[in-house]
């Protein structure tokens, strides 16, 4: 296991290869730069989200994709919370310049959430909890994106924060096949399922004074997938942080370069 402890926060502004810490836009920019849409199936059940195409998007090329799954305080059906800056940020010129990628921001309803597990407690039985609505519509969601935009398979990503850091796992998961790489920030999984992620590029992230989702959320789940044989997995820990770690490693430009470096076909 790869546990990285910061020593301070200023960690954050180190120089990268595109610059300083990934800076926070007003709302306007992230919504003006977003398409919002509402996926409806053929039961009914509809979910709304917001789709990011790169500036340049040319269907000739082939794009990454980050499916972006955000907090409680996001949920709603105005489809207009899940644009915060740390599910949106990556929409910033500097990144984009250098990673073009498709964003795509499900946004779950009040009153439900990605993982049916009790946020306080940390780890949970995967087995116990049926897949939620909003999940499942969101897997539904990105296989049409999939089918009707110009995707590289290979470098489809997952984030998630908080309530979003549960549903990461829970997404990864339930599938592995899907995803290059994840990024579930101050959430918890399922430790006894760690076989099926060995092999997965895994960054986790949360705060050591977390008094929302236990720290142990993201250990134990670095720990079981270390001790099943994984050894592309990493934690970072941020001492003296609450909950706000999601505030946090959004903004790290290390985060950005090593999951655009993540592919399936390697």
């Amino acid at each position: 296991m790869k546990t990285i402890r910061l020593a301070s926060l200023t960690f954050l502004t180190t120089l990268c290869a595109f610059g300083e810490e990934i800076p926070e836009h007003p709302w306007k920019f992230y919504d003006e730069q977003t398409q919002a849409l509402t996926y409806t199936n053929a039961a009914g059940e509809s979910l709304p989200y917001r789709l990011f195409l790169p500036k340049d998007y040319d269907a000739a090329k082939k794009y990454p994709l980050v499916l972006v799954l955000h907090g409680a305080g996001q949920r709603g059906d105005e489809n207009r919370k899940q644009l915060a800056s740390y599910a949106a940020g990556w929409i910033d010129d500097a990144v984009q310049s250098k990673h073009p990628c498709i964003l795509l921001l499900p946004q779950c309803p009040t009153g439900k959430k990605w993982a049916d597990a009790d946020w306080g407690k940390g780890s949970y039985s995967f087995s116990a909890v049926p897949i939620t609505e909003p999940m499942k519509l969101a897997k539904e969601i990105l296989d049409q994106v999939l089918r009707e935009k110009s995707v590289d398979l290979n470098r489809v990503y997952v984030m998630g924060v908080s309530m979003g850091g549960y549903g990461a796992w829970s997404f990864v998961t339930r599938y592995p096949e899907v995803v290059a790489a994840a990024v579930p920030v101050c959430g918890a999984g399922d430790p006894t399922m760690a076989a099926t992620l060995k092999d997965l590029p895994i960054w986790a992230f949360h705060g050591d004074k977390d008094n929302i989702v236990p720290p142990s959320g993201s250990q134990d789940m670095v720990d079981a997938i270390t001790k099943a044989g994984g050894t592309k997995i990493k934690l970072t820990m941020y001492p003296g942080m609450d909950h706000g770690s999601f505030l946090i490693a959004w903004r790290d430009p290390a985060l950005v370069e090593w999951l655009f470096s993540q592919s399936k076909a390697k």
